[in-house]
């Protein structure tokens, strides 16, 4: 394609990029829905928009994928926006400046890769991208859309192809056939100042990506829950690093153990010399090795007020049966706001041990599963379970009082019933896959992972809003980690919420 150089290289030059230049008034963003089940604020169509055939990705198509999902543009309202994770890369306070509906970009033909077209980003699917093709005669024009990984090197900005001596090509062949319309319409876009990605988007998404890998790195001797007893710790070196995931091979087990994978941020993985500080005992620690106390600085804050006192009672996450929320006590108070939690005594074939933070997100308070319609996994009596519990005649009957968390605040959470996201099954640590939340108690998510049927109850786990291990959609691909499977079809039954029908209780 012909164009005049000189006009056009002036009109690329004065041409902002994203960083520097708001989305012009003149391009405004599609309503919403009336009923936004994810309330996501990228803009994407309504109605349903008949989509091409995908971008070519790097991952084969016989992976699983969000693919099938997005085909019907309608299930996008279901997709949590990327501004919802708190860990996630761009993340709350980036992504909406970043990521943004109008820019216009160039991108591969899907019928002829070799070339390239300009497009214009329709909306958000998590880090997936629609966009329509732009056309050259906007009466005979066909429309053709489809979704491209944003956040990789597919998305070029505007001029990229005439910079690079890349051929331009339009997708509707009734576009190619008038060389004088393909020059106005390349023309047209450059001379609006449209905003468009960064000539190193690429590299843009890399370090933001490594950023939130940046707490830990690969080779690094640390301290964390050690997954035979979560009452103490182990010493152990990362060995991998993917994103935000780390693996950690544990000292002092055998030759042939897999070791366990974390988060960068998790409340279970800390530099060497917390378990001293702390006042726990720790596994595989090697005398040789100098383990210097970490600073009070480094230790999550605790709010006045707060006591911690042996045996006081709370409701907390099972740490084992995550599916479950549980009747908890404080077995031994420790330093810095960290104690030894026990779950509930009576149940002895699930009794667990384990170290938390009072700030932590699982600590709850007694009767946070009655005020959000939650089955409590009750303390039992005689061993058969209590019919109907009352936190405060069972407190005077064990002679405990709660935990004390009236000042601990919790913020509240985008998330809605139904929406969709990327969640790591914490009973599978190397299993990242689709999951549904099915319900939002305060800043908890209780989520489905997609794939198992809803009669598994351990298919369904509790997590907070909070969570280093929840990302939005494509975040696998993103990171190059396989999805574990395709995420199911959207439901409209779980955008609603129904009557609490478990055991009742009572203050």
């Amino acid at each position: 394609m012909s164009t005049p150089k000189s006009s056009i290289r002036k009109k690329l030059a004065e041409r902002p990029t994203l960083t520097s230049t708001p989305s012009p008034s003149g391009i405004k963003e599609k309503a919403k829905s009336k009923k936004k089940f994810a309330g996501s604020t990228s803009a994407v169509p309504q109605k349903q928009v008949p989509v091409v055939k995908p971008q070519p990705q790097q991952q084969s198509k016989e992976l699983p994928s969000w693919d099938d999902f997005v085909k019907d543009t309608t299930n996008v309202q279901w997709v949590c926006g990327v501004e919802y994770f708190k860990f996630a890369p761009f993340g709350p306070d980036k992504w909406q400046s970043f990521a943004k509906p109008g820019m216009v970009v160039e991108i591969p033909n899907y019928k002829k890769p070799s070339t390239y077209w300009p497009a214009t980003i329709v909306g958000f699917a998590g880090y997936d991208a629609l966009v329509e093709y732009v056309k050259v005669d906007e009466k005979k024009s066909d429309k053709y859309v489809c979704w491209i990984p944003f956040c990789s090197n597919v998305p070029k900005p505007l001029g990229y192809c005439f910079t690079n001596k890349i051929l331009l090509r339009p997708v509707s062949e009734k576009d190619q056939k008038d060389q004088k319309f393909l020059e106005k319409t390349f023309n047209r876009l450059v001379s609006q100042n449209l905003p468009t990605v960064e000539l190193k988007h690429w590299e843009t998404c890399l370090n933001e990506l490594n950023s939130t890998g940046a707490r830990f790195s690969c080779n690094e001797l640390v301290e964390a829950l050690d997954k035979l007893d979560c009452s103490r710790s182990r010493m152990g070196l990362i060995t991998v690093t993917l994103g935000n995931r780390i693996h950690i091979q544990y000292f002092g087990l055998s030759d042939d153990d897999e070791g366990f994978w974390f988060s960068q941020q998790s409340e279970h993985v800390h530099k060497m010399g917390w378990s001293h500080a702390v006042g726990i005992e720790v596994e595989g620690a090697r005398p040789e090795l100098v383990y210097p106390l970490p600073i009070p600085s480094e230790f999550p804050a605790v709010p006045k007020g707060v006591k911690i006192r042996k045996n006081d009672m709370f409701e907390m996450r099972h740490p084992v049966h995550l599916h479950k929320i549980c009747a908890a006590y404080v077995v031994k108070p420790l330093r810095h706001g960290y104690f030894v939690a026990g779950t509930d005594w009576t149940r002895e074939d699930e009794y667990v041990n384990i170290v938390m933070h009072v700030t932590s997100d699982y600590v709850l308070p007694i009767n946070f599963c009655n005020k959000h319609g939650i089955n409590l996994d009750v303390p039992k009596k005689d061993a058969k379970e209590m019919v109907k519990f009352s936190w405060r005649k069972y407190l005077e009957e064990v002679e405990c009082i709660p935990l004390e968390l009236s000042a601990i605040k919790k913020e509240t959470p985008k998330f809605t019933n139904g929406c969709k996201l990327e969640a790591v099954d914490l009973k599978e640590p190397t299993r990242l896959g689709p999951a549904t939340v099915i319900k939002v108690c305060g800043h908890l998510l209780q989520i489905h992972f997609d794939g198992y049927p809803r009669s598994d109850a351990e298919s369904f786990q509790w997590v907070s809003a909070n969570s280093p291990d929840i990302y939005p959609a494509c975040y696998s691909k993103y990171v190059g980690h396989k999805l574990a499977c395709k995420p199911d079809l959207p439901n409209p039954v779980d955008s609603f919420d129904f009557a609490f029908e478990g055991p009742s209780a009572s203050t």
